[in-house]
């Protein structure tokens, strides 16, 4: 009788030890492009390609970057993965970031390093991230791209003819991307160089 109750206590703590976790913190701002940088260190090449398919399922438009984050993003996004070998290679971890211009913005993260006993474990990398995206990008709205104020002025710069810098200034001031003081600035400078 002791022996088969410790058996069950002990069967107990190995089942309650065997859980894969789900943690998302949703993204709550208005996002119009993601950036995603490279990570060198995961070693899934199909791991990157997949997370912009399905981010792009979602109606949000990405791309890859491996320096320098180009200046058309609203968001970024900076993940790790791993996976580990017990009959077939499955995916163990995963902590997905978003970050916007104030900082994070949501994160997504997959955990069945305490899941070894789970048969469920196993299964393509593709749909153990699914439901991460959905979440994670879920309630996000469809927003303008945001153009930092060094940005808006290479973009009047950009042009080569004086009336193009003039037209390009005035659709960024009807986009309200820039201020009557920042337009006011930028049209006297134009004007002042022909």
């Amino acid at each position: 009788m002791k022996q088969g109750a410790f058996g069950l206590a002990v069967l107990g703590l190995l089942l309650s030890g065997c859980s894969i976790k789900q943690t998302i913190d949703p993204i709550k701002t208005p996002v119009s492009r993601v950036c995603v940088h490279e990570n060198p260190k995961v070693l899934m090449d199909e791991f990157q390609p997949e997370l912009e398919k399905q981010i792009q399922a979602k109606g949000f438009q990405t791309e890859s970057y491996k320096d320098t984050q180009p200046n058309d993003c609203s968001h970024r996004l900076e993940y790790t993965a791993n996976w580990a070998w017990d009959m077939a290679m499955y995916l163990t971890y995963a902590d997905l970031r978003v970050f916007d211009r104030s900082g994070l913005a949501g994160k997504a993260i997959y955990d069945a390093r305490s899941g070894s006993g789970r048969l469920d474990k196993f299964g393509r990398t593709a749909e153990k991230i699914r439901p991460l995206i959905d979440e994670l990008f879920g309630s996000a709205t469809h927003g303008p791209i945001a153009v930092q104020p060094t940005t808006w002025e290479s973009i009047v710069d950009s042009q080569t003819d004086t009336a193009g810098r003039l037209r390009e200034l005035d659709s960024l001031k009807e986009q309200a991307l820039v201020t009557e003081e920042e337009y006011a600035r930028k049209r006297q400078s134009i004007l002042e160089a022909i």
